[in-house]
């Protein structure tokens, strides 16, 4: 498996200010990391706004240092609700899935994080999934044109919580491009981790890592690798059993740090560093 790192981990683009992407991109490379997973929103890095040649530009800054782009990722979809009844906010988050397809396909990416659907007492179960359904088809659809998978992910959105329900939400979907985008820290507080990979099997086309402290149990206990409590040798290794051999993308925000109150980018490259050290045990210890 490759090693990347996604951007959020550095604080990017806010931290980074100081340096160039180039030099930040050259710091990755010089850490060991093989790829970064580049991130968008709808404020500084926006897919909507940006031109193509802008996109493009970004993407040829780091791949000149050697690093590849195998996914791009966002929170968009917490704003932009993709189950939403609200058919404005639907729609918003549908738009924006198709420019992060778009963005995938210009740098050169396979893949794109996408949230399902976000739960909320106003709507129901059944038309939360119903609307979920209905938006990720619309941007698998998008996608097909692109050869772009929608890598759903599973994280705290009281939605999907069993792996049996995320794997039948994936056929109901419909299209063989969609796929599941794992993140074994959000699974520790609410259910366990073999359970879900080996119900995934087949369909896992990425994997975030990060720790978590099941002590704490809140947002709170996200930790940095080898710092909580997720069997991440034991994980890797099941991963390898059923088939997974993509990335394993960093995603440790380094306020996920109690111990940093206000990090710099200093402070973000130093604990990179030590995470690359973490996986690169981990991956040896098996």
């Amino acid at each position: 498996m490759k090693r990347g790192i996604n951007l959020w981990s550095l604080g990017w683009p806010g931290l980074t200010r100081e340096l160039s992407d180039k030099e930040l991109a050259r710091r990755i490379k010089g850490i060991g990391y093989e790829g970064i997973e580049l991130t968008f929103d709808d404020q500084e890095v926006d897919p909507v706004r940006l031109s193509e040649s802008a996109v493009k530009n970004l993407a040829e800054v780091f791949r000149s240092q050697g690093l590849e782009i195998p996914s791009v990722a966002t929170g968009v979809f917490w704003k932009y609700n993709l189950g939403s009844r609200e058919e404005r906010v639907r729609l918003e988050g549908v738009k924006y899935g198709k420019a992060g397809v778009r963005m995938a396909s210009l740098v050169g990416a396979s893949s794109i994080l996408v949230v399902p659907g976000v739960a909320s007492p106003d709507i129901s179960y059944e038309e939360l999934y119903e609307n979920s359904v209905r938006s990720i088809k619309e941007i698998a659809e998008f996608a097909e044109g692109y050869g772009i998978t929608v890598a759903v992910e599973n994280v705290w959105n009281k939605f999907l919580y069993s792996p049996l329900e995320f794997r039948k939400f994936i056929g109901d979907v419909g299209f063989g491009n969609v796929k599941a985008y794992l993140d074994i820290a959000n699974l520790v507080a609410i259910a366990h981790p073999e359970n879900w990979i080996h119900a995934l099997r087949g369909l896992i086309s990425n994997v975030h890592v990060k720790d978590f402290d099941t002590g704490i149990g809140n947002i709170n206990g996200f930790r940095h690798l080898l710092r909580g409590d997720v069997k991440w040798s034991k994980y890797v290794q099941m991963l390898r059993d059923v088939g997974y051999d993509g990335y394993l993308i960093l995603e440790c925000p380094p306020e996920f740090d109690p111990a940093i109150e206000t990090p710099t980018l200093s402070e973000a490259l130093k604990k990179a560093e030590e995470n690359f050290q973490a996986m690169n045990e981990i991956t040896r210890s098996i």
